[in-house]
C-alpha cells in the first residue's frame, strides 16, 4: 500500500503541474482523478495492467546518444550529451541533442530509459496512465498516439512552445521541446527516429 500511495502522490503532484494557472477556458477535457483514492485506484488499475512486466537495468547513455540524428526535419545537431544516474532506487540514463535550423530557431530531443515501469517512469511520464485533453485561450495539453505509440502534446502561444513526449516499449521516453515551431514539425522529428531499435538496446 506504501508503494501505491507514493505513486498515486507522483500521479497528483504531476496533473496539477499540467493544469497550471487558469485562465479564460475555452475547451477542457481532462479525463483524471478528482480525489486521492481515485488516483490511487488509477495506479492500481495501470500496476496490474503491467504485472508481468518486470523493471530492467537501464541501457548506457552512451547507446542512447547513439540514436540522436545528425539531421532531422530541417534541423542540424549542435550538441550531445548524455549520463546515467541513480537513487533510493530508481536508476536512469539519458541523451540529449540540440540542434538548429538555418532560421535559427532551435529544438531539443531527449531520449530517456527508465529502465521499465515504477516511480521512475511515472515520476517521467504521469500521463501515460491517464487521458487528457484540456484547451485554453493560451495553448492546449492532450496525450494521444503517434506511429502506435502514446505521447503527450503540450503547446503555449505565449512563448510559442512546443513539446511532445512519447512513451516507446514502456520504459524509453522521447522528449522534444521546441519554439517557434509547430507540433507538426515535432512529429516530423519523432516520426522520423528509429524507434525499433529500441527494441535491440543492450547494456
Amino acid at each position: 500500500m506504501k508503494n501505491n500511495l507514493c505513486f498515486a502522490l507522483l500521479l497528483i503532484l504531476a496533473l496539477a503541474a499540467c493544469g497550471g494557472k487558469k485562465e479564460s477556458s475555452t475547451t477542457t477535457s481532462v479525463e483524471q482523478p478528482t480525489t486521492p483514492q481515485e488516483a490511487i485506484k488509477q495506479v492500481e488499475k495501470a500496476m496490474k495492467q503491467t504485472a508481468d512486466q518486470q523493471p530492467v537495468e537501464p541501457v548506457n547513455f552512451r547507446k542512447l546518444k547513439e540514436l540522436l540524428p545528425e539531421n532531422v526535419a530541417g534541423y542540424e545537431r549542435t550538441n550531445a550529451s548524455g549520463e546515467s544516474a541513480g537513487a533510493m532506487g530508481i536508476k536512469f540514463s539519458k541523451a540529449e541533442g540540440s540542434y538548429k535550423n538555418a532560421d535559427g530557431q532551435t529544438l531539443r530531443i531527449q531520449i530517456s530509459d527508465t529502465g521499465g515501469l515504477g516511480m521512475g517512469l511515472m515520476s517521467m511520464a504521469a500521463w501515460s496512465t491517464i487521458t487528457v485533453d484540456k484547451e485554453d485561450d493560451n495553448g492546449y495539453e492532450r496525450t494521444t498516439t503517434l506511429n502506435g505509440y502514446k505521447c503527450f502534446e503540450k503547446y503555449r502561444k505565449r512563448n510559442e512552445s512546443s513539446e511532445l513526449s512519447v512513451l516507446a516499449e514502456s520504459r524509453f521516453i522521447i522528449n522534444t521541446t521546441c519554439r517557434g515551431c509547430s507540433m507538426e514539425t515535432l512529429r516530423d522529428v519523432v516520426g522520423a527516429m528509429d524507434f525499433n531499435s529500441l527494441k535491440n538496446l543492450e547494456q
